[in-house]
């Protein structure tokens, strides 16, 4: 469980969309207005805001403009031991959404461009994204709505200091995919990992996510969110059914090793800690 927020509030989040047996359904999320309100107080539940993708868009370019690299790549490191994941998710929003271009919803109902959906009501649930964030280090870092959501929350974060521990996970996890077999799918990346880090299996997956948008363990005969970003056009899905993997990571194999460029980008710092072999 997160150590930077309030132990209590965390747990009425959590309580209200999940149960042993997974997500709860919508009749079951019954929370007192005592618990909301007391969440709400230590800033882990929000009221829902009205949000259309017009205004997200500039005000995520916003946000990312202030933020710099090394800081969501440190905020990562950070994680890896303390298991901390609100520090994890910046990193991935950041990534998907640096090199965003500036547009307008095109299209009737998901936008051509960057293919969020505009809800006309626009009300947003924030402490669904929160929940998320908090508990798997996100799921939807290439969504403008969580991007948002997610960078502005990070500027909030006390100060934080990756140790030498930190990259030596990171350290092993790369090395483990640059030396996976040619055909190797991401869905063996994870489980290659495990026991690298204290992790769940949805935990690993989303890291492994994250690390691809940043470009680190990404396909290279795909584009991606590292200096550049691909439209909704380009994000082509494998041809699998029941595929739980995004883009672009899904299509990530053993013989794509890891980018060092964008390793170099994110951790400046890491290559000089030790020697990479």
């Amino acid at each position: 469980m997160p150590s930077v927020y309030d132990k209590k509030a965390v747990k009425i989040l959590f309580d209200r969309y999940w149960s042993a047996s997974g997500w709860k359904k919508d009749a079951d999320r019954n929370t007192s207005s005592e618990d909301i309100a007391y969440a709400m107080a230590r800033r882990v539940m929000f009221q829902p805001v009205c949000q259309r993708h017009d205004d997200v868009v500039p005000n995520v370019m916003r946000v990312a403009a202030r933020i710099r690299p090394v800081s969501v790549g440190e905020a990562f490191l950070y994680s890896l031991t303390t298991r901390d994941l609100a520090f994890r998710s910046a990193l991935g929003s950041y990534a998907a959404s640096a090199w965003m271009p500036d547009h307008v919803h095109s299209g009737s109902d998901r936008c051509s461009v960057c293919g969020e959906y505009d809800r006309r009501e626009g009300h947003r649930d924030l402490n669904v994204l929160n929940f998320e964030r908090l508990k798997w280090g996100g799921v939807r870092h290439n969504q403008l709505f969580y991007q948002l959501f997610d960078l502005t929350e990070f500027e909030k974060l006390p100060s934080f200091e990756a140790t030498v521990k930190d990259h030596e996970v990171l350290r092993s996890i790369l090395g483990v995919a640059s030396s996976l077999a040619e055909k190797a799918w991401c869905s063996e990346l994870e489980k290659a990992i495990a026991g690298l880090f204290p992790s769940s299996k949805s935990e690993r997956s989303t890291l492994l996510q994250i690390l691809s948008y940043a470009g680190i363990i990404a396909p290279r005969n795909r584009p991606g969110y590292f200096r550049d970003w691909p439209p909704l056009a380009k994000r082509e899905d494998r041809p699998v059914s029941n595929i739980d993997w995004t883009y672009p990571i899904m299509w990530w194999q053993g013989r794509d090793r890891v980018n060092y460029d964008a390793v170099d980008y994110y951790f400046p710092h890491f290559r000089n800690s030790a020697v990479v072999h």
